[in-house]
């Protein structure tokens, strides 16, 4: 799942995040008619959202968990939001939500684990494509 970058209903996604910072403005038609939330999503797609789901990849040992703190150059700018070893991969991997624009991919963050800040990059999703490791 995280490899493919699907989103974990309750952890990565709940009632309280949207399609468009969760990367899934493909799913929503803004032009399909009137549907609740509509307002605020068009508001939010003109002005940008203020955060991005973000999938990564660790730097170093370490496997990211849920609530572990998204760090760049030591401050806070994010949580993470499902983590795990990727067996494949043989590091670890996550999905957090990060301040944009903190977001963009190929940037480095820490992932604050215990106390101790490991390195880590925001990567561009799918981790896993066609049947191939996308490293």
């Amino acid at each position: 799942r995280l490899e493919m970058k699907y989103c974990l209903y309750g952890n990565d996604i709940d009632e309280t995040t949207n399609t468009i910072e969760s990367g899934l403005a493909w799913i929503t038609k803004l032009e399909k008619g009137d549907f609740i939330g509509r307002k605020t999503l068009a508001q939010i797609k003109k002005v940008g959202p203020s955060r991005r789901l973000v999938p990564f990849k660790m730097n170093e040992r370490g496997i990211p968990r849920h609530g572990f703190d998204i760090l760049k150059n030591g401050a806070k700018i994010g949580e993470v939001t499902s983590g795990t070893h990727s067996p494949s991969l043989k590091i670890g991997i996550g999905l957090g939500f990060v301040d944009v624009p903190f977001h963009n991919i190929g940037s480095d963050i820490e992932i604050n684990m215990r106390g101790k800040s490991i390195p880590a990059e925001i990567v561009k999703p799918p981790f896993w494509k066609n049947g191939t490791l996308m490293n």
